[in-house]
């Protein structure tokens, strides 16, 4: 007779990894390419990024919904002398990404497969590098961010709602839909 085993799985990882991670997950959310993404989360991990827009388009190109993730690095610098560390079995978490990013990259995901909808994102680089025009130049080369906006939204506004990434405060999620 055979002993039944029981495995599982854990993991601890920086904080500044968890952040990155809901970044790397948001991207793939609207099937943006591998080596974009990896650029990204580098970009993340030298908090040259403030935030991160995933959108998508009608067929009339015009926004339609987007999601949005914004981290604040000076409540960012705080929480890491406070809880360096995020390990696994936090309530929601499925392997590395946090229940707000599921839920809202989720139902992007789904919004834009029934409606059809083609997808972008933008970059929004932090302050501390958008202050420096060196630097800016250098993030922006870096990420191949072209300088055109996103799309006009359609209707000409949007509703929003804002959800707090619960075990990584600095973190904010932002849920945009067109107003028709």
């Amino acid at each position: 007779m055979t002993t039944p085993r029981t495995y599982t799985h854990t993991w601890v990882q920086a904080r500044l990894e968890s952040i990155q991670d809901q970044f790397r997950f948001l991207l793939m959310y609207a099937d943006v390419g591998e080596s974009h993404v990896d650029k990204v989360a580098d970009g993340v991990a030298e908090e040259a990024i403030e935030s991160v827009g995933v959108y998508a388009c009608d067929a009339t190109g015009l926004r339609v919904i987007e999601v949005e993730l914004k981290v604040d690095w000076s409540d960012h610098a705080r929480l890491t002398l406070e809880t360096p560390f995020i390990v696994s079995g936090l309530p929601g978490w499925k392997d590395h990404e946090t229940p707000e990013m599921r839920v809202a990259g989720r139902r992007f995901a789904e919004t834009v497969k029934e409606q059809k909808l083609t997808t972008g994102w933008w970059i929004r680089l932090s302050r501390r590098i958008r202050q420096d025009d060196r630097r800016n130049e250098h993030w922006r080369s870096r990420l191949n961010m072209s300088g055109k906006n996103a799309p006009d939204w359609k209707g000409g506004g949007f509703d929003e709602r804002t959800e707090n990434l619960f075990d990584l405060e600095e973190g904010d999620i932002f849920i945009r839909r067109n107003r028709e």
